[in-house]
């Protein structure tokens, strides 16, 4: 193979050409996002239907568990039960195919006898809000607002290309509204049940069969129904008496559960997801691309602003890894010249990394991954790695050039050297392998690097083999110039201080292990130093605040509260702009509120977004208010708002309520945790209605159309329908909101007894206010509370390890009560466990490539003794630096176990060679030193280099790229050093060792 690329060198380069086309055409047609695609399986199911708390959580939640708890492949499920509605979100494992999990959970709920049909959605954290429209009329006709919004752009924009669901917050259906006067009624002896029957009887539309002859067929069709509000007004209630007399009628919408505000507008804000698995950044071009349509559609009296755009968020993320990328580029290959002083090698040289970074791209999309900002560092972090193959075959070539013809020189150098880059490049692969046995969150991130890392190696591989070889044949200059000659004594005299060391240590072997490994333990001892974190905290220039008010507030209180906080936002200069919702959450609970802020860019202010989101959370202070500063969840639907969430478990919600005070005692104690709270203490306020059974029974009183009339009086029930031009509404029924303001509009309700007499409600009925929970939360079949908590500069790791070291103390003497961890918490715990898992594996199969390639049982553990020299060194520059262990470094770590091995491998890879050449074991690792040592050097300081630009740069999402580089840096130069010292030292006892083994299974060749 190697004689053909040498000798056709058209058609090698007429390869890797073609695998440069194809990569161009990948990475301009792959889906691009901020990070790898983490499609979580969820399903959620919500019903409404009337009923207490307790009724909803026994009859409704309860039911809904029991029936999809024995579905294959359930990971969680979360309930809440509220007054009138439950909502259950299940989670499965990610191997689970999404829409046959909705099939599984529509067949289990459809075989339940409910009394109410549960609604069930899929929901893909893929899938999730990619870009927010505020719409609002400018002449404030929120009739118009609504119906266009309903009718015209909520379809324009579902019809564009890569669009999914879209939500709409703030969006209030049209309505009739019939507002009683309970007074009037009163006059007549009437109550809004009695008005509900008369409009039901009067007020229809019906089929009332066919007419039909030899020639023609016609459809009987009853139209009782208004055509117009002056005709529903007319319906008559008695001799005399007119809808109209006793209500007011009017155009309306139903009742406000959500209201949005932006820029001081009331409106509605439309929040639009993309479909699972579709390109982001098309997708928002497609809409803003339609936008001046969407303009013209919705006409001069709408104004539509982008208040949300998440493509700003990812180019910006996106285009600085890939400066840093460029910039590592140039500085490996400045260093590469430093090293070869060779122009037409450097040239050479440089030519794999593109080669092997496009064609990566041609090989990831193959396999089903996207393009995203983990893509792009793990081809910085690699950039090292795929100069390196070449820089080692150039080398070999470059001595074999002096003596031999070009062709001559390539075909030998690169037979010498091959089985080497084979070895490095086997080496590399199997540390990525085990990634793919990694079914969790944290292992699609581990893919996106691993794989991206493994497309490249194999790449570069071929490009190093094949590729390199045929242009050195053809074009590697070997004359030295002025500056080779002048430089050639500085690198000379490093190798001969390398030598003089180097045999000073073989002489006292025995103590520089000691005193080496003793540095090494102390570096370890570092790690348990260290935090650990999940994902950073990022500046996204983005951050939202969470309002809750502790009672039972009204939408209207909870908008005057929330509009102060908003206008105290928008006044700090660092702030772009802000908006503001209100009764968010898929259970419209007017007490609770969002406001997304928005901030200037970077260069703007004067902080980063972490310290502003820090800075809130002391200033923002109400005593009616749990408040909390956040940044946007990583993950949209997977409900990981909040970076602590610790859940207990148990069948006493008292005993849980304690518990969870008890738990925000302990968080309380460490004054890093802020925005500590949980989903339990939330109250709610009602007016509790007693029948007296007795006295109702005496009466001769219904207490079922008792409560019909209370029904109609206060709920917002449909009586009707009518025709509004082109639009159908709905005709609602209720008091008017002025007599619907107090305990005392109860005691002015009229009944009837079975006899017809006229009686006060309240001469059967108390009423008392009283206060109640207002939720009921689930977490896998049992009651639960969540406490959550924000963790500031405190690692989460360390959180964890509080609460866990005074679980006693938290549960209690309850032996009843359990906890667990989740959101990221938990997902720390699959990254560790998977990290662990796919180090031990990775060890296993670098063990088993290097025992085969060099049929030796001992040697393998000289090579992968560089893996924890390494892990020392990243421990240090982690301590150093002040950064934690996280998703992004433990990925890097992995990485650079792979890298790490290379040097061990050149050197010991020539040791082993001058032992079979009869040198002893000393004077071969000398010998090797002195051949290996510029490539061991030249290649690690460009791997450095090409990853300094992402360890120094602070600009977007420097939080987690800086921790990756800078682990790897320090581990490159920890186990650089080492190699070049401790590898030599241990070498010749292993070698010892080796021979003796060799004897018991060694024969000669057959």
């Amino acid at each position: 193979m190697y004689k053909l690329a040498i000798n056709r060198p058209i058609a090698t380069l007429m390869f890797f050409v073609a695998l440069i086309i194809f990569g161009l055409i990948s990475a301009f047609s792959m889906p691009i996002n901020l990070y790898p695609r983490v499609n979580i399986p969820l399903i959620k199911i919500t019903a409404a239907t009337s009923g207490d708390l307790s009724f909803i959580e026994s009859k409704i939640t309860k039911e809904i568990e029991n029936a999809i708890s024995d579905i294959d492949g359930i990971k969680n499920i979360s309930s809440a039960s509220y007054d009138n509605f439950s909502i259950s979100v299940v989670e499965f494992e990610l191997s689970k195919d999404l829409e046959i999990a909705a099939n599984d959970v529509r067949d289990k709920i459809g075989a339940l006898s409910l009394s109410v049909k549960p609604k069930i959605e899929k929901i893909s954290s893929d899938a999730g809000s990619i870009i927010s429209l505020f719409i609002s009329s400018k002449s404030k006709d929120s009739l118009h607002l609504m119906r266009s919004v309903d009718e015209k752009l909520k379809p324009f924009l579902q019809r564009i290309l890569g669009i999914g669901k879209i939500e709409t917050i703030g969006f209030l259906k049209p309505q009739i509204r019939i507002k009683l006067d309970p007074e009037k009624l009163s006059k007549y002896h009437l109550n809004a049940f009695d008005i509900a029957q008369i409009i039901q009887s009067q007020n229809f539309k019906q089929a009332l069969g066919e007419l039909e002859n030899e020639k023609e067929n016609f459809i009987i069709k009853g139209y009782f129904e208004a055509t117009s509000l002056k005709e529903l007004g007319q319906i008559r209630l008695m001799p005399g008496v007119f809808l109209n007399d006793v209500a007011n009628i009017e155009q309306g919408y139903e009742d406000a559960k959500q209201e949005a505000f932006f820029e001081g507008q009331n409106g509605v804000l439309l929040e639009i997801n993309k479909i699972s698995g579709y390109n982001a950044l098309e997708a928002i071009r497609n809409v803003k691309a339609k936008l001046g349509e969407f303009e013209r559609l919705a006409g001069a009296d709408l104004s539509v602003k982008v208040v949300y755009d998440k493509s700003e968020n990812i180019s910006k993320h996106l285009m600085q890894v890939i400066f840093d990328l460029i910039l590592g580029v140039i500085l490996t290959m400045v260093i590469v010249f430093l090293f070869l002083r060779n122009l037409s090698a450097t040239i050479i040289a440089s030519i794999a990394i593109p080669c092997s970074i496009i064609a990566t791209f041609f090989l990831i999309d193959k396999l089903g991954f996207d393009l995203n900002r983990l893509t792009f560092i793990a081809l910085t972090l690699s950039i090292g790695i795929f100069v390196d193959d070449a820089i080692v075959v150039i080398e070999h070539i470059s001595k074999k050039i002096t003596t031999l013809s070009p062709l001559q020189a390539a075909f030998e150098g690169i037979s010498e050297i091959g089985f080497s880059v084979l070895s490095i490049s086997v080496v590399l692969l199997c540390v990525f392998i085990p990634i793919s046995f990694m079914d969790s969150v944290p292992g699609l991130f581990f893919n996106a690097l691993g794989i991206s890392v493994a497309c490249g190696v194999v790449v570069s591989f071929l490009v190093a083999v094949f590729l390199i070889p045929s242009l050195c044949a053809r074009f590697l200059n070997p004359a030295q110039s002025k500056f080779y000659q002048k430089s050639e004594k500085f690198f000379e005299n490093i190798e001969q201080s390398y030598q003089s060391l180097l045999s000073k240590i073989l002489k006292n072997k025995g103590k520089f292990i000691l005193s080496s490994f003793a540095i090494i333990a102390v570096c370890f001892f570092l790690a348990s130093r260290l935090g650990l974190d999940f994902l950073p905290e990022e500046d996204d220039a983005e951050f939202q605040i969470q309002l809750e008010h502790k009672q039972s507030a009204s939408l209207e209180a909870m908008q005057n509260i929330a509009q102060e906080i908003l206008r105290m936002v928008k006044s700090d200069k660092r702030v772009e702009y802000a908006y503001l919702l209100l009764g968010y959450n898929d259970a419209k609970e007017s007490k609770k509120a969002k406001i997304y802020v928005k901030l200037k860019p970077l260069g703007d202010r004067d902080k980063r977004q972490p310290a502003i989101i820090n800075e809130y959370r002391q200033k923002l202070h109400n005593e009616n208010l749990k408040i909390k500063v956040l940044s946007l969840p990583k993950f949209e639907g997977a409900g990981i708002d909040e970076p602590v969430q610790f859940v207990l478990l148990g069948d006493d919600i008292n005993e849980l309520l304690r518990a969870s005070e008890r738990a925000k005692a302990v968080l309380a104690s460490n004054k890093f945790i802020s925005d500590i709270d949980d989903n339990a203490n939330s109250k709610k306020g009602e007016v509790a209605v007693s029948i007296n059974k007795e006295l109702a029974k005496k009466l001769n009183v219904n207490p079922e159309y008792a409560a019909g009339v209370l029904g109609y009086s206060f709920g917002q029930l449909s009586v009707a329908s009518m025709s509004v031009g082109d639009f159908k509404d709905e005709v609602v029924l209720s008091f008017d909101e002025k007599f619907k303001q107090d305990i005392k509009a109860l005691e002015k309700i009229e009944i009837k007894n079975n006899d017809g007499l006229v009686l006060s409600l309240a001469s059967i009925a108390d009423f008392v206010y009283k206060e109640d929970l207002g939720t009921i939360n689930r977490y896998n079949k049992n009651r639960s509370v969540k406490i959550t908590a924000s963790n500031g500069e405190l690692s989460l790791g360390s959180v964890q390890n509080l609460l866990i070291s005074n679980i006693d103390e938290i549960l209690g003497q309850n032996s009843n009560l359990n906890y667990t961890f989740s959101g990221f918490i938990r997902m720390l715990g699959e990254t560790i466990h998977g990290f662990i898992i796919v180090v031990a594996l990775a060890l296993v199969l670098i063990y088993l490539v290097l025992a085969a390639l060099y049929e030796s049982l001992i040697l393998p553990f000289i090579i992968m003794l560089t893996m924890p020299l390494a892990f020392a060194g990243a421990c240090l520059g982690l301590f150093i630096t002040g950064n934690s262990f996280s998703l992004f470094v433990l990925i890097a770590i992995i990485l650079l176990f792979g890298m790490v091995g290379k040097n061990a491998i050149l050197l010991v890879d020539v040791a082993n060679q001058k032992c079979h050449e009869g040198l002893k074991a000393d004077d071969a690792l000398i010998e090797a030193g002195k051949q290996r040592l510029r490539a061991i050097l030249m290649t690690t300081l460009a791997m450095i280099f090409a990853m300094l630009p992402l360890a120094l740069s602070r600009g977007s999402g420097y939080e987690g790229n800086s921790p990756m580089a800078i682990a790897v840096i320090f581990g490159l130069i920890s186990s650089t050093i080492l190699t070049l010292l401790v590898v030599p030292a241990l070498f010749s006892f292993a070698y010892k060792l080796d021979v003796r083994l060799r004897r018991i299974y060694e024969r000669k060749k057959v």
